[in-house]
């Protein structure tokens, strides 16, 4: 907290109002919370940050600074572990980074997005989607291969974005390798259905996104991870490959991949390199599993550990 200069009772009551602003979930009523508090103590940074929230895309541009300002103000507590104000300013800081990184990163200033990234993943135990979402993909567009490794290893956070980068690193060092497939059969299994809009399967559609019940959150960092992943496995015809034979067979056994002609496709492919037999087999096992009733996050990890399976056999190298 910022108003030293405030009596214990002003403090109750900005501390009430921040309270109040971060639960509300109306615009309007945010933002007049946000001006009550600033009122009450100018330099607050939850009400600056809040502030900036609620500008559209133009003016967030022009007063860029009371992000800035937000953040500069809650680092020295939050880096030092003291004990501050409202138990919220840790997450609030987190919130900050992430979206400093993702409004930077969609500005094209990369370099500033990626230090405000890092500094979120070095303090972040909250599993913030974004921020990471930038981090790594700006790694990967670096060609820093070996750091996205090291990096995805010491995150404390499993996210789909930090092992599809870390199975673009591992293929872009070792080729398509055991441990490159099983970064992605990995992170196909925390997210079945991206891997099919990575590879542009599947497409979003507007009016499924206003109906949908997902979580808003949720559909956004999926939409933007799925776009920026898709930048990324398509940068090279070879990458996209990679991908592409884990994907399709993935789909293929699930019966993600419906048209008969896409089926029809993978089955002369399938034939043509002698594993079709297999690969029916399988696919029959995992229709089997479905018509018993089983949970689809069931089935789909049993499918993925009958596609790891053939690949150790040698069937898809």
């Amino acid at each position: 907290m910022s108003a030293d200069s405030c009596n214990a009772k002003d403090k109750d009551e900005i501390q009430n109002l921040i309270e109040e602003m971060i639960s509300a979930e109306e615009s309007e009523k945010r933002s007049s919370l946000a001006v009550a508090i600033l009122e009450l103590d100018p330099e607050n940074p939850a009400a600056k940050y809040v502030t900036w929230q609620e500008l559209d895309d133009e003016e967030s541009i022009e007063k860029m600074n009371l992000l800035y300002e937000a953040i500069d103000t809650l680092r020295p507590s939050i880096k030092s572990h003291e004990e501050i104000v409202g138990e919220n300013d840790y997450s609030l800081f987190l919130s900050m980074l992430s979206d400093l990184s993702s409004f930077l990163y969609f500005k094209g200033e990369k370099d500033k997005a990626f230090e405000a990234a890092q500094e979120l993943v070095d303090l972040d135990s909250e599993c913030y989607i974004t921020g990471r979402i930038v981090y790594y993909s700006i790694l990967v567009e670096k060609g820093e291969y070996s750091k996205v490794i090291d990096a995805v290893d010491a995150d404390m956070c499993e996210t789909p974005m930090g092992e599809y980068c870390r199975a673009i690193a591992l293929f872009e060092l070792e080729g398509a390798s055991g441990e490159a497939s099983d970064a992605v059969i990995q992170a196909i299994s925390l997210d079945p259905d991206m891997a099919f809009y990575i590879t542009g399967m599947w497409a979003f559609d507007d009016e499924e996104i206003e109906n949908t019940d997902e979580d808003d959150d949720y559909m956004d960092e999926l939409m933007m991870q799925s776009a920026i992943l898709s930048e990324l496995w398509a940068a090279t015809d070879e990458r996209l490959a990679f991908l592409s034979v884990v994907v399709f067979a993935f789909g293929y056994l699930t019966g993600r991949v419906e048209e008969a002609e896409d089926i029809r496709m993978l089955e002369d492919g399938y034939k043509n390199v002698g594993c079709l037999e297999e690969m029916t087999e399988a696919r029959d096992t995992i229709h089997a599993l479905v018509a018993e009733g089983r949970e689809q996050a069931e089935t789909d990890d049993e499918a993925l550990l009958l596609f790891k399976d053939m690949r150790e056999r040698g069937i898809f190298s």
